[in-house]
């Protein structure tokens, strides 16, 4: 997946002197106005040796921020004389949501517009300690670990998952009282306690101020305006049928009035096949579209989280809205069991 961000023409002319310039141990690159654009570089703390890399690694210091992503082309020089080059993504863990999206569907085009062919390996970092410490380094070049390199053993698919994964639990287990960048907390039972931070379409709003019994609206993201729209809306639907009106290869928001009763289901689907940052934006602006309910007139009692509609069948939707005895009424947002299960 990509973001649409392509790389500045300064970078170009930056990158060529960088490449072409042995004493140089540091190029930061970060984003701005939807390109990707150098910072000042930084020079090996004396001749650039094998050595030198490790000594020269403390002055990163002075351009990492705990909250702001970076990515860091690093040279390494070898014992034989030569040097390698590293493309390194910093994202640290308590960076805003939206700025992770950014840079993780970002880090693909940075390597492959500037040549991947000249760049050695790839390393993703969330903690300045593994950008600065020399332990982390050791460990990627096996020499820790029991002499395996974590980043060899994920291909770039796998550490962008990752990523992905992690973006997804924050945003789904995010602390109570801690802004994860999304804006405002969330709390069960007490409302989602925000303020919308992303624009909603008017459409969205109106079919869920007029939900009715049985009835399905389903909200999703437009990935190029980043607003929340109207995807869908059904009415008279069963409970056996919920499923076939839900999207297999996109994220969903579905608000389900359950039939007969004053209920509404929210269910939350995010199919393993939609991109990346698809996958981090709805992830990460769930409670959003919770709150854009509650501020319609809905009372959201019931969550349900699945990664396809395949998940969503009467059975479960019953037992959401009905619970067994032994299980008491509140449920929490629960992940439904896979069919056949």
């Amino acid at each position: 997946m990509q973001s649409g961000i392509t790389v500045s023409s300064e970078l170009h002319d930056a990158f060529t002197r960088f490449n072409s310039d042995p004493s140089t141990f540091c190029l930061p690159v970060t984003i701005t106005s939807e390109s990707l654009t150098p910072l000042p570089a930084l020079s090996f703390q004396g001749e650039p040796t094998k050595e030198s890399f490790i000594t020269s690694l403390p002055q990163l210091s002075t351009i990492l921020q705990p909250k702001t992503p970076l990515y860091l082309l690093l040279r390494r020089p070898t014992a034989a004389g030569a040097a390698t080059l590293i493309a390194l993504t910093y994202i640290p863990s308590n960076a805003p949501v939206r700025a992770k999206t950014l840079f993780a569907s970002t880090r693909s085009t940075l390597t492959r517009e500037l040549g991947t062919e000249k760049f050695g390996s790839t390393v993703f970092a969330t903690e300045e300690e593994e950008i600065l410490g020399v332990e982390a380094w050791k460990e990627r070049d096996g020499e820790g670990a029991g002499g395996v390199s974590r980043e060899d053993m994920m291909g770039e698919k796998e550490r962008e998952l990752e990523a992905v994964r992690r973006a997804e639990a924050e945003a789904r287990n995010g602390t109570p009282g801690r802004d994860i960048g999304i804006g405002g907390t969330f709390g069960p039972g007490s409302g989602s306690g925000m303020k919308i931070s992303m624009p909603v379409d008017e459409g969205a709003k109106t079919a869920l101020r007029d939900l009715q019994d049985g009835g399905l609206v389903q909200l999703t993201i437009d990935i190029p305006t980043e607003k929340i729209t109207l995807a869908d809306s059904q009415s008279s639907v069963e409970p056996s049928s919920v499923a076939t009106h839900i999207s297999s290869t996109s994220p969903r928001y579905s608000f389900y009035h359950y039939p007969g009763s004053d209920v509404v289901v929210f269910v939350y689907t995010c199919p393993t096949g939609s991109s990346i940052k698809e996958r981090m934006l709805h992830a990460s602006s769930r409670r959003n579209a919770i709150a854009v309910a509650e501020q319609e007139g809905l009372k959201i009692l019931k969550k349900i989280e699945a990664s396809g509609p395949d998940e969503i069948t009467a059975v479960r939707l019953q037992e959401e809205v009905n619970p067994p005895q032994n299980q008491g009424s509140a449920r929490g947002f629960a992940r439904p069991r896979r069919p056949g299960r």
